[in-house]
């Protein structure tokens, strides 16, 4: 089976150029049967594409156009989870004038980005995995004491403009907040009818949010001696027990970093992934 590729390529350049360059990159993917793997996201400064591609990134496409607006710069950016690579790679005038390639953790929850929060009570006020798949476009799974989903997070290009996506039990987007980071204010649209996740790409995911969860947390609906020492645990700590709950032993070294009556918090998110954490504070995790 071809490797799945994430893959973003942004191009950026005179306002002229780049319109005519849009036309004539729709025809070329058009031509090559790729217009359906490739959604736009173009902003105010730049065109933004989004592929899902099996076998490699269509780069004959692109260098032909950056061949036919030598001044535009194109720059691809992918992430291979499956094997474990991502890479970046500028394209100026048809040719290649930069490239890099690095590998990337694959393994357990705690090799991809996370935060946890645990509110003074005991409950779950946020547990969210990230990986970053593209240029302005983060994938993940969010859980709360009472819900989960999973989520896909959009930054267009050159401006603060910001999309996220989440699921509601079916392999499908149902819900999304669109707005700006800077005022704050999102709008809530429910999906009609539903946008389905691509069969691969939500495979991935819940891949990787299972993992997650067997790290991090345990379920109150399950019956297993396991769970009965883990509300013996949250009993002795004077914790209310949820649908969805940290287990003891992370809580144990949480609480050793927090003040008395402070919420516990685990962070191991880069510099770059904290505004996700916060629009998801403001939009899903809120509307719960």
């Amino acid at each position: 089976m071809a490797l799945l590729i994430h893959a973003t390529v942004t191009i950026t350049g005179e306002e002229v150029a780049r319109a005519a360059c849009e036309a004539r990159l729709r025809r070329l993917l058009s031509s090559q049967f790729l217009k359906d793997e490739v959604a736009e996201h173009h902003g105010a400064d730049a065109l933004c594409y989004d592929l899902k591609v099996e076998g490699g990134i269509p780069f004959p496409v692109f260098a032909q156009a950056s061949q036919e607006f030598p001044a535009l710069s194109f720059v691809a950016e992918w992430v291979n989870v499956a094997a474990g690579e991502k890479g970046l790679a500028t394209i100026v005038n048809g040719r290649v004038t930069g490239q890099t390639t690095e590998r990337m953790a694959t393994g357990a929850g705690d090799d991809h980005p996370i935060y946890v929060e645990v509110a003074p009570d005991g409950r779950l006020a946020l547990a969210l995995m990230l990986l970053r798949t593209g240029r302005g476009e983060w994938r993940g799974y969010a859980l709360t004491h009472a819900r989960d989903a999973l989520l896909r997070v959009l930054r267009l290009p050159e401006s603060g403009a910001v999309e996220l996506y989440a699921t509601e039990g079916a392999a499908e987007w149902a819900v999304a907040w669109r707005g700006e980071i800077g005022d704050g204010r999102f709008d809530l649209e429910q999906l009609e009818p539903p946008v389905a996740i691509a069969e691969a790409d939500y495979l991935e995911m819940e891949q990787i949010a299972r993992r997650f969860v067997s790290d991090w947390i345990w379920f109150a609906s399950e019956r297993s001696d396991d769970t009965a020492v883990e509300s013996e645990r949250y009993a002795r700590y004077g914790y209310a027990v949820s649908k969805a709950n940290v287990n003891s032993i992370r809580l144990h070294r949480m609480r050793a970093d927090a003040g008395a009556g402070q919420s516990l918090v685990h962070n191991a998110l880069g510099q770059d992934d904290l505004w996700v954490r916060e629009f998801v504070f403001a939009t899903w995790a809120a509307n719960g």
